[in-house]
Protein backbone atom coordinates (compact mmCIF):
# COMPACT_ATOMS: atom_id res chain seq x y z
CA UNK A 1 0.00 0.00 0.00
CA UNK A 2 1.15 3.59 -0.99
CA UNK A 3 1.60 6.17 1.02
CA UNK A 4 -0.85 8.27 -0.86
CA UNK A 5 -3.65 5.63 -0.42
CA UNK A 6 -2.68 5.65 3.39
CA UNK A 7 -3.37 9.20 3.91
CA UNK A 8 -6.92 8.45 2.08
CA UNK A 9 -8.15 5.36 3.66
CA UNK A 10 -6.92 7.64 7.06
CA UNK A 11 -8.69 10.48 6.18
CA UNK A 12 -12.26 8.12 5.27
CA UNK A 13 -11.91 6.90 8.68
CA UNK A 14 -12.14 10.14 10.35
CA UNK A 15 -14.68 11.06 7.95
CA UNK A 16 -16.77 8.01 8.93
CA UNK A 17 -15.60 8.42 12.93
CA UNK A 18 -16.68 11.93 12.38
CA UNK A 19 -20.21 11.20 10.50
CA UNK A 20 -21.22 8.87 13.12
CA UNK A 21 -20.59 11.31 15.94
CA UNK A 22 -23.09 13.95 13.93
CA UNK A 23 -25.61 11.16 13.30
CA UNK A 24 -25.99 10.47 17.20
CA UNK A 25 -25.95 14.09 17.85
CA UNK A 26 -23.35 13.33 20.06
CA UNK A 27 -20.04 16.13 21.08
CA UNK A 28 -17.49 16.72 18.10
CA UNK A 29 -14.32 17.08 19.77
CA UNK A 30 -11.04 15.57 19.93
CA UNK A 31 -11.69 13.14 22.81
CA UNK A 32 -15.27 11.96 21.32
CA UNK A 33 -13.61 11.57 17.37
CA UNK A 34 -10.79 9.56 19.49
CA UNK A 35 -13.13 7.35 21.11
CA UNK A 36 -15.02 6.80 18.14
CA UNK A 37 -11.83 5.83 15.68
CA UNK A 38 -11.12 3.00 18.69
CA UNK A 39 -14.80 1.88 18.19
CA UNK A 40 -14.13 2.03 14.05
CA UNK A 41 -10.79 0.06 14.75
CA UNK A 42 -11.90 -2.53 17.27
CA UNK A 43 -14.68 -3.63 14.50
CA UNK A 44 -12.90 -3.85 11.60
CA UNK A 45 -12.00 -6.91 9.84
CA UNK A 46 -9.94 -5.38 7.39
CA UNK A 47 -6.49 -4.83 8.59
CA UNK A 48 -5.52 -1.70 6.23
CA UNK A 49 -9.09 -0.36 7.74
CA UNK A 50 -7.96 -0.93 11.46
CA UNK A 51 -4.75 0.45 10.81
CA UNK A 52 -5.95 3.65 8.78
CA UNK A 53 -8.35 4.21 12.32
CA UNK A 54 -4.91 3.73 14.42
CA UNK A 55 -3.01 5.98 11.98
CA UNK A 56 -6.03 8.82 12.65
CA UNK A 57 -5.79 8.65 16.17
CA UNK A 58 -1.87 8.93 15.95
CA UNK A 59 -2.51 12.16 13.49
CA UNK A 60 -5.05 13.47 16.75
CA UNK A 61 -2.77 13.05 19.33
CA UNK A 62 -0.24 15.02 17.02
CA UNK A 63 -2.00 17.95 16.28
CA UNK A 64 -3.08 18.22 20.13
CA UNK A 65 0.51 18.63 21.21
CA UNK A 66 1.15 20.62 18.35
CA UNK A 67 -2.17 23.21 19.71
CA UNK A 68 -0.83 22.94 23.20
CA UNK A 69 2.74 23.70 22.54
CA UNK A 70 1.59 26.56 20.08
CA UNK A 71 -0.54 27.79 22.87
CA UNK A 72 2.07 27.98 25.60
CA UNK A 73 4.83 29.59 22.99
CA UNK A 74 1.60 32.56 22.73
CA UNK A 75 1.48 32.36 26.41
CA UNK A 76 5.23 32.99 27.41
CA UNK A 77 5.75 35.54 24.47
CA UNK A 78 2.35 37.52 26.30
CA UNK A 79 4.09 37.45 30.03
CA UNK A 80 6.75 39.12 28.23
CA UNK A 81 4.32 42.17 27.36
CA UNK A 82 4.78 45.57 28.62
CA UNK A 83 1.63 46.87 29.59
Amino acid sequence: MDHRHSEKLRDLMLGEATLALLEQQRPLNLASLINELRVLAARQTDEEHRKACLAAIRELRHAQVSAGEALNRRSASDDNVIH
